[in-house]
């Protein structure tokens, strides 16, 4: 399958998991080198302030090891590392290109407590239970099974620890609704193809998202996989949203005032534990800014 296939869309029922995998692959092996220029323009410059809702929040928590999932560039592990020092960070993604560029950035920080490791998100090979954080940024939407990511995400996650998820969305507003679809339609494909010479690798990232679950669906995907306490904001009108869940907090645990513009999805997880408590109330007791 050419990287160049303009054909291949990623909203296509017909792809085989094992064609959609390989076609990510291809893609981010292609766009590793204007990645982060790219995600500057594409989402006209607020995806930083999204990202520093992410860190904020795992950092709330105080994590001694988070892993984050598809990693690409390194921009999230980097920006975990100097809000948390004396953690651990791992950064994993199956794009050797990607990772090469994480490399690069993290030497050119001089940050030496990142590590990095080419795993398959769908099939990872960390043991159970041994990350106190999982992130996974622009990720999730792109992977040819969301359940088993998800699922890999909470296995290797201690009880009580942070599931935090951040990816662009689709707004539900009947008015606003047609405008982001014409920007991921035409508008999208075409910065792709002026600022990076690569069409039809943003028209597929472009694909995807419409093709990813909404933002209930995803809540209701991290719920079934053990997580409660579930929540999610919403950026830029629901074009982009951060979830966020607790692995193994049981339905007793008080939610608590949750900050505006997130919503929260009640959970019965049978499961008790202090930590999971601690970590519920840390994760849901954040300050908001509510970025745009």
């Amino acid at each position: 399958m050419a990287a160049h296939e303009p054909d291949i869309r990623a909203n296509d029922a017909r792809l085989t998991p094992e064609q959609k995998q390989e076609r990510v692959y291809e893609v981010f092996q292609e766009i590793s080198g204007n990645y982060d220029r790219m995600n500057y323009v594409i989402s006209a410059g607020r995806h930083g302030a999204w990202k520093r809702a992410l860190i904020k929040r795992v950092a709330l928590a105080c994590p001694r090891n988070v892993l984050d999932v598809a990693s690409g560039t390194g921009d999230i592990a980097l920006q975990l590392a100097r809000a948390l020092p004396e953690t651990r960070i791992v950064a994993s993604d199956f794009s050797e290109n990607m990772l090469a560029v994480a490399e690069r950035r993290i030497e050119a920080a001089g940050i030496t407590t990142i590590e990095i490791s080419c795993q398959n998100a769908m099939q990872m090979s960390f043991p159970d239970m041994s990350f106190d954080a999982v992130t996974i940024s622009f990720g999730l939407r792109n992977m040819p099974d969301y359940r088993r990511v998800v699922e890999q995400c909470v296995r290797v996650l201690r009880p009580g620890g942070l599931f935090a998820c951040l990816d662009a969305s689709y707004p539900t507003n009947a008015l606003v609704k047609p405008f982001f679809r014409l920007y991921f339609a035409h508008i999208m494909p075409l910065i792709g193809r002026v600022f990076a010479k690569a069409p039809a690798e943003y028209q597929w990232l472009a694909d995807s998202t419409e093709a990813f679950l909404a933002k209930p669906e995803l809540a209701q995907l991290m719920q079934d996989c053990g997580q409660g306490a579930v929540t999610w904001r919403s950026f830029m009108l629901g074009g982009a949203a951060l979830h966020t869940g607790i692995k193994g907090v049981p339905a007793a645990v008080p939610i608590m005032a949750a900050p505006q513009r997130m919503s929260v999805v009640p959970v019965a997880v049978p499961s008790a534990s202090a930590g999971a408590n601690a970590g519920a109330r840390a994760a849901l007791s954040a300050p908001s800014e509510n970025p745009a």
